[in-house]
């Protein structure tokens, strides 16, 4: 790492211990040490955020979207007794891909004792047992190249639909410490790792109303979410002998949803999957002004949620919450 490079990052991280830091800070640390991150993907993901903020066509949100947008689109069309996959058919290129995407989603442990076989060994045999045929867009099976254990690997793969987050808050965290400590700057890991909750704070604004092209359908999108949209306000609940008892009701914590946006039979259908995982309590890390109270639905007028609306253009606020950008 250059001196100069690494002297503003030391003064970035000091300012982090400190607790005296914004969401530029958190930005300038992951691109001054966007170069120097080998082998730490979650980081990395974050850096290219900051490089390049705009349409993304790469890294693990844009393959955990693709994954997922193949995964449905393969659901929509082959989920019937009208149309099954046949490998020993040309079919469509697309569904290659996604086999060995879905490779990904499964433990290296899982396939090892199932099919003894790696992650990587399973691609391997995947992209070598098909040809591609890119003018037509088809993959067909060679002669002699598809082992049975290979095939009931695949079809366990092709089997599930998984959809676990792309990355957590505790790895982001970790692998952020991980390239100051490789990089031999000074940290106080203590003091750093108090501010865990705001340097992901920081995180997710990064993430918000990014578009991604994997050439699909249509773009997809992230967007920072919750675990419920809106909850009952001051609504009694009683028991089945009319007692009123205690409901607590919580809007979860904040995280980043993907979604993507297929075709079916001419209408667009839009599938919402989890993208990255935080511990930040909702209430607590955004500003009341982003909860609104209002009527449940127009078919119940009378019954009335907090709502919490996350859609628009989003920055960190004086006291550290996220709140919405004034116009």
């Amino acid at each position: 790492m250059k001196g100069i490079e690494k002297s503003k990052a030391q003064k970035l991280i000091l300012k982090i211990e400190k607790g005296q830091f914004d969401e530029n800070d958190i930005d300038s640390l992951f691109m001054r040490m966007r170069a120097y991150s080998n082998k730490m993907p979650v980081f990395r993901e974050i850096a290219d955020f900051v490089a390049h903020n705009d349409q993304r066509d790469r890294g693990l949100a844009n393959q955990s979207l693709e994954t997922m947008y193949l995964r449905m689109k393969y659901f929509l069309e082959y989920n019937s007794p009208k149309k099954s996959l046949d490998i020993s058919s040309p079919f469509p290129l697309w569904i290659k891909k996604l086999m060995v995407l879905q490779v990904n989603k499964f433990k290296e442990s899982v396939l090892k004792e199932k099919f003894n076989v790696s992650q990587q060994r399973l691609k391997s045999r995947i992209e070598n047992a098909f040809k591609d045929d890119k003018k037509n867009k088809t993959a067909t099976l060679k002669d002699g190249k598809l082992s049975q254990q290979t095939l009931e690997a695949i079809q366990h793969i092709m089997g599930f639909l998984v959809s676990d987050v792309a990355f957590t808050q505790e790895e982001l965290i970790t692998e952020l410490v991980s390239v100051i400590v490789s990089n031999k700057l000074l940290i106080d890991k203590d003091l750093f790792l108090k501010q865990s909750d705001k340097i992901t704070l920081c995180t997710l604004l990064l993430l918000h109303n990014a578009t991604f092209d994997f050439k699909g359908h249509k773009l997809g999108y992230t967007q920072i979410s919750t675990e419920k949209e809106s909850i009952s306000h001051n609504t009694k609940f009683v028991d089945a002998d009319g007692n009123e008892v205690e409901h607590i009701e919580s809007f979860g914590n904040l995280h980043v949803t993907g979604w993507v946006v297929l075709n079916n039979n001419g209408k667009d259908v839009t599938m919402g999957h989890p993208i990255m995982s935080t511990n930040l309590d909702a209430e607590t890390w955004c500003v009341n002004e982003l909860f609104h109270i209002e009527p449940f639905n127009d078919d119940m007028p009378n019954h009335m949620c907090k709502r919490i609306k996350l859609k628009g253009d989003l920055t960190i606020s004086d006291c550290f919450r996220i709140g919405e950008v004034a116009v």
